[in-house]
């Protein structure tokens, strides 16, 4: 159970009634393992999917998986960035951080490397962004003190940075990190 690999970056997932008057929705699903559903028994448990579910409820739905597990900011930026903007999306949510706090990016490179791929996503596509914050990720059995307290300060500075540029931005923040703690 929870051994999900990481799907293919171009992986796509039709969801939805398929009716002829129904064009449809393209949602581009941005991020790193969390996003690419690693740890679920099956992708149709991954919250993409589950989020393509309930906008399939008015419209057929095309999500397009644009994650791969282990990928920082700077890969999503110069990898997965140019295909996301060339699916032409509608809808797009963005899951980015977790690899960067646990490889010692510094703050000023993940704020630089964000706002890149911000400003990228809002100038060259229509989309409707929803910026998601980093969850908290581990527990007292998984990252031992001092090591937790360490991560749990750093994913509180990234997602102040993640924040603040919705905020600049005016695009909609989902806070994750304070559902699951």
């Amino acid at each position: 159970k929870g051994n999900l690999k990481s799907p293919n970056m171009n992986q796509t997932y039709s969801i939805g009634a398929n009716t002829e008057n129904n064009k449809g929705l393209v949602y581009v699903a941005l991020g790193d393992s969390l996003t690419a559903g690693v740890g679920v028994d099956n992708y149709q448990q991954s919250y993409p999917y589950l989020i393509g579910e309930k906008l399939a409820v008015k419209n057929n739905i095309t999500l397009k998986n644009r994650s791969v597990m282990g990928f920082k900011s700077n890969d999503l930026k110069n990898v997965l960035l140019p295909l996301a903007i060339s699916d032409k999306p509608d809808i797009v949510t963005l899951l980015i951080g977790v690899n960067d706090i646990h490889n010692n990016i510094s703050k000023e490179d993940f704020k630089n490397n964000y706002e890149q791929i911000l400003k990228s996503l809002t100038q060259e596509t229509k989309a409707k962004i929803y910026i998601i914050n980093i969850p908290f990720i581990g527990s007292n059995n998984l990252i031992l003190p001092p090591y937790n307290y360490y991560f749990d300060f750093r994913t509180n500075e990234f997602n102040k940075i993640i924040k603040n540029l919705a905020e600049e931005n005016n695009v909609p923040y989902i806070d994750l990190y304070s559902s699951t703690i």
